[in-house]
């Protein structure tokens, strides 16, 4: 035995997964152990269960956790509901009421248990839950851990477990109807469920009914302990001074002993004697950690993550255990008054952070459907996009686990919104009785994530009310428009920030986001803002370069999603512009519309799908990473910049970068260069063009910056060389030039200005900047040679080009691929080596392997004009 776990040990593998083997080797030897016994036991029920109709009850057997809509589809009782235009004829399954069922026996070592108690993790919404014919309790909250007694409804064997759902929509006509007056936005703000389930110009109507988080029984007798929560409460270089807090439920009073054993380094930090009252009670225990290694966005440093075990041991011979994950560091919001207004910026462990990121919405219309291979997948393209944070949309859910703790485990700052969108809520007793219930849970849920940054109360309302015409369209009087503000006032003003301060005492809390709306004047001096002149506006995308505020936390612009997307819900021979599927997966009223607007601005003429998906990603990927580069050059008045969107939740033309089947559009991968570490910058409004190289390094860099302008055809002229070093974590202003005093006009559509900043390390940062319009462009007709090579995990994609090729984009026609690199320039005689992400044969892939770019765009739609 001792050979073989010394073998183990020098195994590198074995030795990064040690810390967990230490914890199940001890949990085994106190299981061993007969004289002590779990204060906690846990029965899941999450099997037999089966779902019917109401009106019908003729059952099927059910998936938990689930949705009705995906149970209905396991058994093909529905069609696929992202297929085609399905979501029309499914709207009956959102209206009807269904129940769940499932008999199950207790296992005797929870039965002899003195308090049993049912937990529902999560029931989405409206539903009666009756044990044996007794009825338990009813919910009307998704966003809530359901929790009852149950010991004396329940049986040793033959249990019949019941859950009876409402239609939510049905809930909000008759809620509607009987309200004191009317409440403007959407047909969600009486339910606390999911808002983008009742549709959204993203997302499909699906108002789902289920059981969508785990089930179980949960037993104990003297002691039950929960909510865990470490926070940092001083932090220097050599110490950090650390709170564990707990709370126990007990029903009688006894002495205990707690430990916390770091498993990094099997030291223990604490090892306490205290006693346990009889009653609920929150208890408290400060350590300390010599020379603690912090936590760092992944941009700044390492995100270190300290693993503890706590154990409390009673003198009735019951213990617990369980494993606690944290991060030593320190977080706040900086909002102070300065000479351009007031500030907003995230602050960690002292130093001032531009936050890079996006706005995440749920995976998917059924968050069950959302697998944790997913989870980390998404994460994992956060990652490699030079992302440092992402705000938690607040029309979603509060996500799963397992999200916060990649984010922590990545380096990946949340911004969280509580569960409110676009729309004015209730104000009375029992529905702020139940919104105090659900932040409570969800704060001391999240609070001890080391990503957490910051809580907001909602999205968009504060602008709502006070720009959308609301009080207007729909003929308020004046005591009507106060009681609603007083609502408003009574909710986000003053419930939930006083949860957040007594549950996550410190952490940052704003009411809304934005703070003030796009229309005024303030939005770009105070707070954080949401810029949608561009886009709702029809503003040209060069209005990105005014229009810079002090945090941006929304903006965006559609693309289509890749063909192997939109393959996935019709058919290929329904390839065209504009089939009915694809309209009914475009979810703005004026989606097609605006993006011809955009195509204009830039004179490209798509004629066909292949040119239209090029099309309009390129175009999305100019217009936001215009915006990034404004927002990042002029840091440090503007700390943040968060487009809208990271993601999809089924196959649509959105703003994601990324859609629903994983594909990176233009946007991805011009968002990886834009919030990459150093950035050089060429913004271009009219005949002026300016020069800047941003750098989030803590160091000063040193490097040479030449800027060339070069002919399509290959001549290169040196405009500027010049050795530079860049301040630590600054924005510096290189070069301004009249475009028409270095470039002769006749010469715009032939050339373009490439800049290149080298670092002494060798480092190289380059971009490229157009001096006309795409469509205006004389670029040569050129397809680089492709050739396909096997490759581990893939395959490899070697691009030779003849001539200049613009923005050449790699795709697959029926399957998704993740591309090394893409839409990028080549010059005469170049080569490039793309490596893609696919599971395809050698035959399958080059079968369905394309290349498309600007070049052939230009020549297509000229063609097509003639």
């Amino acid at each position: 035995m001792k050979l073989l776990s010394l073998a183990l040990f020098r195994d590198q593998n074995f030795r990064h997964f040690l810390p967990f083997c230490l914890v199940a080797f001890i949990l085994l030897n106190h299981g061993c152990n007969s004289t002590e016994k779990q204060m906690v036991k846990k029965q899941e029920i999450i099997s037999n269960w089966s779902f019917s109709a109401v009106d019908t009850l003729h059952f099927y057997p059910a998936k938990i956790p689930g949705t009705i809509h995906t149970d209905l589809l396991e058994h093909n009782l529905i069609p696929h509901p992202f297929d085609e235009c399905n979501e029309k004829q499914l709207q009956w399954v959102g209206n009807k009421g269904w129940v769940y069922r499932t008999s199950f026996d207790v296992d005797p070592e929870v039965f002899d248990n003195q308090q049993i108690s049912i937990v529902f993790e999560g029931i989405d919404t409206y539903a009666d839950v009756t044990l044996n014919g007794h009825l338990l309790f009813s919910s009307n909250n998704m966003f809530r851990t359901w929790e009852t007694n149950c010991k004396s409804q329940l049986l040793k064997n033959g249990n019949i477990l019941e859950v009876v759902f409402t239609s939510a929509l049905q809930k909000y006509k008759s809620d509607s109807l009987s309200a004191k007056h009317f409440l403007p936005g959407g047909k969600w703000m009486y339910a606390r469920k999911a808002a983008y389930h009742f549709g959204w110009d993203w997302g499909p109507v699906y108002i789902t009914a289920g059981i969508w988080k785990p089930v179980y029984l949960k037993a104990w007798n003297n002691v039950l302990p929960h909510d865990f929560y470490l926070q940092t409460t001083k932090l220097n270089e050599k110490k950090a001074t650390i709170n564990l807090s707990f709370e126990l439920d007990a029903t009688v009073g006894s002495s205990a002993e707690i430990s916390l054993k770091c498993i990094d380094n099997e030291k223990y930090e604490l090892n306490e004697k205290f006693q346990i009252e009889a009653n609920h009670s929150v208890y408290n225990f400060d350590f300390e950690v010599e020379n603690p290694k912090l936590w760092w966005t992944q941009d700044l440093g390492d995100p270190h993550l300290y693993e503890w075990l706590v154990e409390i041991r009673s003198e009735q011979g019951e213990f617990f255990q369980k494993k606690l994950t944290f991060g030593i560091r320190s977080i706040e919001l900086v909002q102070e008054p300065d000479a351009n207004g007031t500030t907003f910026f995230m602050k960690l462990n002292g130093v001032p952070l531009f936050a890079k990121g996006a706005n995440y919405i749920p995976q998917h219309s059924f968050v069950t459907e959302v697998t944790d291979s997913n989870y980390r997948a998404l994460l994992n393209d956060v990652v490699l996009s030079n992302m440092n944070m992402l705000r938690v949309w607040g029309g979603g859910i509060y996500e799963k686990e397992i999200f916060y703790e990649l984010c922590d485990q990545k380096g990946i700052l949340v911004w969280q919104d509580f569960m409110f969108a676009c729309a004015m809520y209730p104000g009375d007793e029992d529905f702020l009785m139940n919104i105090k219930k659900e932040a409570e849970e969800q704060v001391k849920r999240l609070r001890s994530h080391t990503c957490l940054a910051l809580w907001c109360g909602n999205n968009e309302i504060d602008e709502g009310w006070h720009n959308w015409g609301w009080q207007k369209q729909y003929d308020m009087d004046q005591t009507t428009q106060d009681q609603i503000w007083s609502d408003y006032t009574k909710l986000f003003h003053q419930l939930l920030p006083e949860v957040v301060n007594t549950f996550d005492h410190g952490k940052a809390y704003v009411s809304s986001s934005p703070q003030k709306g796009w229309g005024r004047k303030e939005s770009m001096t105070q707070g954080d803002s949401h810029y949608w002149g561009v886009w709702w506006g029809k503003e040209p995308f060069e209005k990105y370069q005014e229009k810079v505020p002090r945090f941006m936390s929304e903006f965006g612009f559609q693309a289509m999603p890749a063909i192997s997307t939109i393959r996935s819900f019709q058919e290929k021979t329904a390839d065209s512009l504009f089939s009915p599927s694809l309209l009914c997966h475009q979810k703005h009223p004026t989606g097609f519309e605006t993006l011809d607007i955009y195509l204009k601005y830039a004179y490209l003429k798509p004629t066909d799908i292949e040119s239209y998906i090029f099309s309009t990603q390129l175009i999305q990927a100019q217009g936001i990473g215009m915006a990034i580069e404004a927002q990042r050059s002029a840091k440090p008045y503007c700390m943040g910049s968060l487009y809208w969107q990271l993601n999809d939740v089924w196959p649509v033309v959105s703003w994601s970068g990324i859609d629903s089947h994983g594909n990176w559009k233009s946007l991805q991968y011009r968002i990886r260069e834009v919030f990459d570490e150093i950035l050089v910058s060429v913004l271009k409004f009219d005949d002026s063009t300016h020069i800047s190289l941003i750098s989030d390094r803590q160091g000063i860099v040193n490097g040479k910056l030449t800027v060339d302008l070069v002919s399509f055809d290959g001549p290169r002229n040196v405009l500027l060389e010049k050795t530079l070093a860049v301040t630590p974590d600054a924005a510096l202003s290189v070069f301004s030039f009249k475009t028409s005093e270095l470039v002769a006009e006749n010469h715009w559509g032939h050339s373009f200005i490439e800049v290149c900043f080298t670092t002494d390390a060798g480092d190289e940062y380059k971009e490229i900047e157009f001096l006309l319009p795409f469509g205006l462009l004389k670029l040569p007709e050129s397809i680089p040679q492709i050739e396909i090579t096997e490759a581990e995990k893939g395959l490899n994609v070697i691009l030779n080009a003849t001539s200049f090729s613009a923005f050449n984009q790699l795709y697959l026609t029926d399957s998704d691929g993740h591309f090394s690199d893409n839409f990028f320039h080549l010059h005469a005689g170049e080569s490039k080596t793309v490596f893609c992400y696919s599971s395809l044969s050698l035959a399958d892939f080059k079968n369905q392997i394309r290349i498309y770019n600007l070049n052939k765009a230009i020549l297509s739609s000229k063609h097509k004009t003639l």
